[in-house]
């Protein structure tokens, strides 16, 4: 069966990587959610997919320039060009101790290509560690050398380079990068590709799909799992193929 992660939460209807966003996903009965981390300039590790507050807060500058006292005084409740209420950007410590009342896998994302955040990898492994989720995170980086590291520092965490580039061979990336799963933009993915890999047991998750005909030609491929931004369609496709 395919796993559904809520891509940045329930982000197709809430803002995204805020609570209400992840706290709505579970709602849904998906699987997981998917988030992504940056780095505030006093040293914590904040949920927030851009290098800059402009686009999601009422906010402006690089995360890595505002210290968390000025992160936690934006409004970060932008989403599709509508406005909510009252929505802060969480820390990560903040979503796994949410997580630790639930059963949601969560996909952490460190956001570390473009900023070279030192140390982030062994720190979002301690905080796993310290907030006993273990068997319940998968990391994922467009960063392939992180993944190495990842690796490096714990053989057995739940690891995932993500692509997005066509003419990269997943299998051969999952490999190199001692990597459990590989994570692909669905456009750049075929289908020989993914049951090669599956062949191997690398499952084989793809982002960003929110139309209901793609979600679906996935499934019924047997991908092993979907991050969308709308993962209440998504369980209604899967709950259609299932029944």
């Amino acid at each position: 069966m395919t796993q559904i992660f809520a891509h940045r939460g329930s982000s197709g209807m809430y803002p995204e990587n805020t609570m209400r966003a992840f706290k709505e996903a579970e709602k849904t009965g998906c699987e997981g959610i998917e988030l992504d981390v940056q780095r505030t300039k006093d040293g914590v590790l904040v949920v927030i997919h851009d290098e800059f507050v402009n686009r999601t807060t009422n906010g402006r500058g690089a995360v890595a320039s505002l210290t968390l006292k000025e992160i936690k005084e934006l409004d970060a409740s932008y989403n599709k060009k509508t406005w909510f209420s009252h929505n802060r950007i969480p820390t990560l410590d903040e979503v796994f101790q949410w997580l630790q009342g639930n059963q949601l896998i969560c996909n952490v994302e460190l956001k570390n290509n473009k900023v070279r955040y030192r140390g982030m990898e062994e720190e979002v492994l301690q905080k796993i560690a310290a907030f006993k989720l273990d068997d319940r995170i998968i990391l994922s980086s467009f960063n392939h050398q992180s993944i190495i590291l990842l690796h490096e520092l714990d053989p057995t965490a739940s690891i995932a380079p993500i692509y997005s580039k066509k003419g990269v061979n997943p299998l051969l990336l999952a490999t190199t990068t001692h990597a459990c799963a590989v994570h692909a933009n669905y456009r750049v993915m075929t289908q020989a590709q993914m049951e090669s890999c599956q062949r191997a047991k690398v499952p084989v998750r793809l982002y960003t799909i929110n139309q209901e005909p793609l979600l679906e030609q996935w499934m019924n491929m047997g991908v092993s799992g979907v991050i969308t931004d709308f993962p209440e369609r998504a369980m209604v496709v899967r709950n259609n193929l299932l029944n």
